[in-house]
């Protein structure tokens, strides 16, 4: 009897063993398995959150692109609305250069008729004075001094002899005048055909502005319909990237949600049921400088407090570290969870842009004001500062509502 009950108390301690390495093995599987999901879930959402900052590049050179476009188009226009000015200017000048000769010609015209007049008025003086000398010529001939040796007395001979000269001498002096007129007349008529010459060249000059004003135009036009076939591809380019970047922003959504899955199921994983929270939250930093970013704002899953690089930074409470790695976003980052409190509510909290690798590791029981890491600028960050996520129940809370 005493074999047999040696033999059951064996055989009872070889069954507990063995339940005990079951436990263990459990317990030591599932947090691997749970670490591996979220490796793989964190490279996956940092391949899409590349594609998605990629789209987003894209969309913005896009729209650079659209705005130059616009910008060269409004230049463009603007020289043309100038240049059309200056053909509109150069139309009305024209215009007015058209009447100007108009006038002048009817000015030469003119002119010329008051030059044939005045020829008509010479060459009829040069016919009559021709004439009194061919009758004077044939009054010498025939009997001139007949004619003059019948007059009675001195005084008819000088008279006849002045009246001849008088005659001559008149004639001379009406031919040279009206030979002067004319000559004036033809001055004035060469005068007036200069400025119409002059007018017709200055006409031929702004015609050549004009032509040439034309051909900038029609360039300018040309240079317009290339900019618009531009901002239209811009447009096809933006609407879509715009497209392709609500869908990367859905994948980007659905892969963070995935993450945020991962990581509260790290929580569990790792999370020992009997850790009890005490609800004692400290602070995360001995110091900093000031809150740049509050929880909610634009989207914000927490609260960022710029603080100097290298700071030091404390689990709030204690727990256990349930992801301690790099992400795209959060650059290398440290999950705690810190357990339930009497009500059954489960508290995690998430440090973020360590400066590098944290200090402890995952699975590593941590108490409340134990260092994690180090202040820094890592992942998706513009400065130094600790950016710091809080769940209550696997949702995100704002963590200055719980800290002391």
């Amino acid at each position: 009897m005493k074999h047999f009950s040696h033999g059951k108390k064996f055989i009872s301690l070889l069954l507990s063993v063995a339940v005990a390495m079951t436990m263990t093995l459990s317990t030591v599987m599932t947090p691997l398995a749970a670490t591996t999901s979220v490796n793989d879930l964190r490279q996956k959402l940092q391949e899409l959150q590349t594609k998605q900052d990629e789209l987003d590049k894209q969309l913005k050179n896009a729209q650079s692109n659209k705005a130059d476009a616009e910008a060269q188009k409004a230049q463009l226009e603007q020289q043309r609305e100038l240049i059309l000015s200056q053909i509109n200017n150069l139309a009305q000048q024209i215009g007015d250069l058209d009447s100007e000769i108009v006038n002048k010609q009817d000015e030469i015209d003119q002119k010329q008729q008051e030059v044939d007049q005045k020829q008509a008025e010479y060459d009829q003086r040069w016919e009559d004075f021709k004439g009194r000398m061919k009758a004077m010529q044939r009054l010498n001939d025939g009997g001139s001094i007949a004619l003059l040796s019948s007059a009675t007395n001195l005084y008819q001979l000088l008279t006849f002899a002045n009246t001849l000269e008088q005659i001559v001498a008149k004639d001379e002096q009406i031919c040279q005048q009206l030979e002067d007129e004319h000559n004036e007349l033809e001055q004035q008529k060469a005068d007036l055909e200069q400025a119409k010459a002059d007018l017709e060249a200055t006409q031929a000059d702004l015609e050549s502005q004009r032509t040439a004003l034309n051909g900038k135009t029609s360039e300018l036009a040309q240079n317009i319909s290339q900019t618009d076939a531009s901002i239209s591809a811009a447009d096809a380019e933006i609407e879509a990237n715009k497209a392709a970047l609500i869908e990367a922003n859905k994948a980007v959504d659905k892969a963070a949600a995935e993450l945020d899955a991962a990581l509260n199921a790290a929580n569990q994983a790792y999370g020992n049921a009997s850790i009890q929270c005490s609800l004692d939250f400290g602070r995360p930093l001995a110091t900093y400088k000031y809150v740049s970013c509050y929880f909610g704002a634009n989207g914000h899953r927490g609260t960022d407090y710029a603080a100097p690089g290298g700071t030091e930074i404390y689990a709030v409470s204690g727990g256990v570290v349930t992801a301690a790695a790099y992400h795209y976003s959060w650059g290398y980052y440290v999950q705690v969870y810190h357990g339930k409190d009497d009500n059954g509510n489960t508290y995690s909290t998430l440090y973020a842009h360590m400066n590098s690798a944290p200090v402890v590791s995952v699975g590593q029981n941590v108490s409340k004001e134990q260092v994690l890491g180090y202040v820094g600028s890592t992942g998706n960050s513009t400065g130094n500062h600790l950016h710091l996520e809080m769940k209550v129940n696997n949702v995100l809370v704002n963590v200055m509502n719980y800290l002391s």
